[in-house]
């Protein structure tokens, strides 16, 4: 995952972008911090699928939860 900044994003700082999708609004300035290309893919999850992002340090197991939000596992 390439950050906004055009560097590689580790996965602290993924989980980070994964904890604001959740509880920001889309027009809120955390929210717009957000890689756009990591939005599409938390956008296209759909519930119960699981999704893999690789990122500077390994990669990341994203899958949509029940409550609508998304879990970044191991």
């Amino acid at each position: 995952m390439i950050g906004n900044d055009g560097k590689p994003v580790s996965k602290a700082d993924l989980r980070a972008h994964i904890a604001n999708y959740n509880t920001q609004s889309r027009g809120s300035k955390e929210f717009a911090a957000i890689p756009r290309a990591l939005v599409t893919i938390l956008d296209g999850l759909k519930l119960g699928k699981t999704g893999y992002v690789k990122c500077l340090d390994g990669q990341v197991q994203l899958s949509r939860r029940k409550d609508n939000t998304v879990s970044a596992g191991a």
